[in-house]
């Protein structure tokens, strides 16, 4: 994979992203029609409130919406990766940007994940295990949802010949890669 270029995670990440979200919105469009529905069974003051209260669910149910996909848009346009020639970058956030370095000696496994819903969107999630360190578990993971499957198997393997190659002492700033030798 090419060093210092932006690679996102594909558009199939935007519905991954928005399956997780969009239930609120449902449960409130449910929620409207069976008011309407309650309504046309109803007679007088009580059919005309329900109606009523039918149309703020449906208002209030399409502003979430509209704010679901506005909210899952961002997260989905701003959350990218890159390859350095010393670290692997993930980007994310767009408010408060997130940006992740991680050295490549330090990756010690690099997992791919497919859940029901993964594989029935056709994506998967990348999972980079760290070496141990003496922070927190969550700061041992680096996790890339919505990654489309065959770019995940190559983020795997441009991962591991970078970690094999920098655990070897073969980085870029060392003296066998650079050319100079001593002796």
């Amino acid at each position: 994979m090419e060093n210092h270029r932006k690679h996102t995670l594909g558009h199939r990440a935007f519905f991954l992203f928005l399956s997780r979200r969009i239930k609120f919105a449902a449960f409130l469009f449910l929620l409207a029609g069976g008011l309407w529905w309650g309504a046309g069974r109803l007679s007088g003051d009580a059919a005309f409130w329900t109606g009523y209260a039918a149309e703020i669910v449906a208002l209030a149910a399409a502003a979430w919406l509209l704010i679901v996909l506005f909210y899952t848009y961002l997260e989905y346009r701003f959350y990218t990766y890159l390859f350095t020639p010393e670290a692997f970058v993930v980007h994310q956030g767009y408010i408060l940007r997130n940006e992740v370095a991680t050295l490549y000696h330090q990756i010690q496994n690099v997992n791919i994940e497919r859940r029901p819903l993964d594989r029935l969107v056709g994506v998967s999630t990348v999972v980079l295990v760290l070496s141990a360190t003496q922070q927190a578990s969550d700061y041992n993971r680096i996790v890339l949802p919505g990654v489309g499957k065959t770019k995940a198997k190559l983020v795997q393997k441009e991962l591991l010949v970078r970690a094999r190659r920098h655990a070897s002492g073969g980085g870029p700033f060392s003296a066998a890669s650079s050319g100079n030798r001593n002796g």
